[in-house]
């Protein structure tokens, strides 16, 4: 075993590092912060200091030091995978990314493998070392600056990676959640239709993770309902939009003088709650933020039918 254990009357008041912050011992303090406050108190509070010959000692943790329990020198792993091994975290799927990263930064120098010179400057490890000129003797202050920002890819990456899977679970077993599978206007086309207020929801299910869905159609709580597509190819939503727009006419006895108005891209003067964008590639009933947008008075199953027949008989841009 490596250096001392620490007793749970012991507070540690001292992060000990050999150099000057880098990205993987970085990412290890993180873990240690977000994993290790039970079995090391004080963690959070503990300032990170720089001193490659110091022993171990009460109040004191080694990370990445000869001798401390954190050490990875003569294994064949990062500081990261060794506090990820000892918080029993190494197999997380919302953390494999940023313990990839770590290892990679360590072992190899490729934080960021872009040969692309703005892409090493702001990417996270040129960002790093570029804390560490500006605050030479001040490790404490780099590695608290980049903690917010590995906390908000780790709040991301555990939604993206555990909630949202478990989210669309339990939707499908209530019945808010089905999909499609369409042969046009693209070979298994896949649409899936949610009722939900997470707004996460239709990013991560066209993702791959999520099911790589081509056409997300998602119906609010309050029944505004919007239409998210991916980019490329994109499907031409032009027939979908007058289809759902004559159908809001129709509901609301709006007499349409000019059907082929219906097609207008943007915002229709007669039916204005259905905003056709051809940037996103998307019909949004309110979008994100509905505000004083009028919910659909399209009943959530006309819509579905609404969508599969214009989806078949849409066609795509490249």
């Amino acid at each position: 075993a490596y250096g001392i254990m620490y007793e749970m009357s012991e507070r540690i008041t001292t992060i000990v590092l050999p150099t000057r912050p880098q990205p993987d011992t970085i990412v290890a303090i993180f873990f240690l912060r977000e994993f290790g406050q039970a079995q090391y108190p004080g963690i959070l509070e503990a300032t990170v200091v720089v001193d490659p010959k110091a022993a171990a000692d009460t109040g004191k943790l080694l990370l990445d030091v000869g001798g401390g329990e954190f050490d990875h020198h003569g294994t064949n792993k990062c500081a990261t995978e060794l506090v990820a091994e000892k918080f029993n975290i190494i197999k997380n799927p919302e953390l494999r990314p940023m313990i990839a990263y770590a290892r990679r930064d360590d072992t190899k120098g490729q934080g960021i493998i872009s040969k692309d010179p703005i892409d090493r400057a702001f990417g996270l490890s040129g960002l790093i070392a570029s804390l560490n000129k500006l605050h030479t003797a001040d490790a404490d202050t780099v590695v608290r600056t980049v903690l917010p920002l590995l906390e908000a890819q780790h709040k991301n990456a555990y939604e993206h990676y555990v909630e949202l899977p478990k989210l669309v679970t339990d939707l499908t077993n209530q019945k808010q959640f089905s999909s499609h599978t369409l042969n046009q206007p693209i070979k298994n086309t896949k649409i899936a239709f949610v009722s939900s207020d997470h707004m996460g929801l239709p990013g991560y299910l066209r993702s791959s993770v999520g099911g790589n869905y081509r056409v997300v159609v998602q119906r609010r709580s309050t029944g505004h309902t919007n239409i998210i597509t991916k980019q490329n190819p994109k499907i031409d939503l032009s027939q979908l939009a007058a289809l759902l727009r004559l159908r809001e006419c129709e509901l609301n006895n709006i007499a349409v003088s000019d059907e082929r108005s219906l097609f207008t891209t943007g915002t229709h003067e007669m039916v204005s709650n259905w905003y056709y964008d051809t940037a996103t590639n998307s019909i949004l009933n309110g979008g994100a933020s509905p505000q004083e947008i009028t919910p659909t008075s399209i009943p959530w199953e006309e819509i579905q039918a609404i969508v599969l027949h214009a989806i078949t008989a849409s066609s795509t841009e490249s």
